[in-house]
C-alpha cells in the first residue's frame, strides 16, 4: 500500500510568508502611532473646549484685528471656560504692560473699555490671560484709522532772496501718498531751488532764494488715501522786490553813545564851565 509523503514548501513560499508577517507588523506599528496622535489631539481639543480664553469686542472684530476710527470707543470682553470647581483670575496686558483692574472685574467675563481712541492706540496689543497659567490667553490688535489734516489754504507775502517753507500734514493711517504742484505743474522732490522732504508726519517744500518771476504763484499739496480719499491744501505765495531797509537800530545805538559821551564830558568839566559863567 502506497503511503503519501508530506508536502514540502517551496523556498519562495517561505520568503513570502516572512515578508507578509513583517509587513503586517510594520502596518500595525504605523496604525498604533496614528491612533495615539489622534487621541492626543482629541485630548488637547477637549481641554481647549473645557478651559480656554477668548476676547470679544464691541464693535465686533475681524479675526485678531479690530479696526476703529480715531476718537471712537471700543470695549474688549474676555470670556473663559473652566472645569467645574475651578477658580481662576484673569489679567489684562497692554503691550505686555499690566492693566489695572477692579477686584470684581478679574473673574468670569472681564472687560476693559478704551475711549477715546488716540494715535497712540494704533497698533496696541491687548492680551487677556489666566494669572496662574499664561499659556491660556488671547490677544487682539487695535488698528486706529485717521485722515491727514490737509484741507485748507494759506497766504504768504515774501520778498526776493528770502527762503519759503511750506508745511503739509501727511500723518494718517493708512499712510497717504503726497504730491506737490506749482501753478498746475507737478513738482518733483528736487527741482532746482525747490526741495520736497517728509518725515512721515509732515511734507515740507522749501524754496531757497526766492525769485519773483520764478516762484510766485499757487502751490498745492495733495494727499491721497485709499481709505479717506484726496485732500488738498492751497498756498498762495506773493513775491515782491527786496526793499532796502533803513538800519534804524544801529543809528539809534550810535546816537545814544554820542549823547552819553557828550553828557559825560560836560559832567567831568562842570567846574570849569561854572567858572565861565561867574
Amino acid at each position: 500500500m502506497a503511503t503519501a509523503l508530506p508536502a514540502t514548501l517551496h523556498p519562495d513560499t517561505n520568503k513570502r510568508t516572512v515578508l507578509l508577517r513583517l509587513f503586517g507588523r510594520l502596518w500595525l506599528i504605523k496604525m498604533t502611532t496614528i491612533l495615539r496622535t489622534l487621541l492626543l489631539h482629541a485630548v488637547i481639543l477637549c481641554v481647549m473646549q473645557t478651559s480656554g480664553v477668548r476676547i470679544e469686542s464691541v464693535p465686533g472684530s475681524v479675526e485678531q484685528m479690530i479696526e476703529m476710527k480715531l476718537d471712537g470707543t471700543v470695549s474688549l470682553i474676555c470670556r473663559h471656560k473652566t472645569a467645574a470647581g475651578t477658580d481662576m483670575e484673569l489679567v489684562w496686558l497692554r503691550n505686555n504692560a499690566l492693566v489695572k483692574l477692579e477686584n470684581n472685574n478679574r473673574g468670569d467675563n472681564s472687560s476693559i473699555c478704551v475711549t477715546p481712541l488716540t494715535h497712540e492706540d494704533n497698533g496696541a496689543i491687548f492680551t487677556c490671560q489666566w494669572k496662574n497659567d499664561t499659556t491660556l490667553n488671547d490677544s487682539v490688535t487695535l488698528n486706529v484709522t485717521y485722515a491727514s489734516r490737509t484741507n485748507g489754504s494759506e497766504e504768504f507775502d515774501m520778498e526776493e532772496q528770502e527762503t519759503l517753507v511750506l508745511l503739509c500734514d501727511m500723518y494718517a493711517n493708512p499712510a497717504v501718498i503726497v504730491s506737490w504742484e506749482f501753478n498746475g505743474t507737478q513738482l518733483e522732490h528736487t527741482t532746482g531751488k525747490v526741495i520736497v522732504t517728509n518725515d512721515g508726519f509732515t511734507s515740507k517744500l522749501t524754496v531757497n532764494k526766492l525769485d519773483m518771476d520764478l516762484h510766485r504763484g499757487t502751490y498745492i499739496c495733495e494727499t491721497n488715501s485709499p481709505k479717506h480719499g484726496k485732500q488738498r491744501r492751497t498756498f498762495s505765495v506773493g513775491v515782491k522786490e527786496r526793499t532796502i531797509r533803513f538800519p534804524v537800530m544801529p543809528i539809534v545805538a550810535g546816537v545814544v553813545v554820542v549823547f552819553l559821551t557828550i553828557l559825560l564830558a560836560i559832567f567831568s568839566r562842570r567846574k570849569k564851565i561854572a567858572k565861565c559863567f561867574k
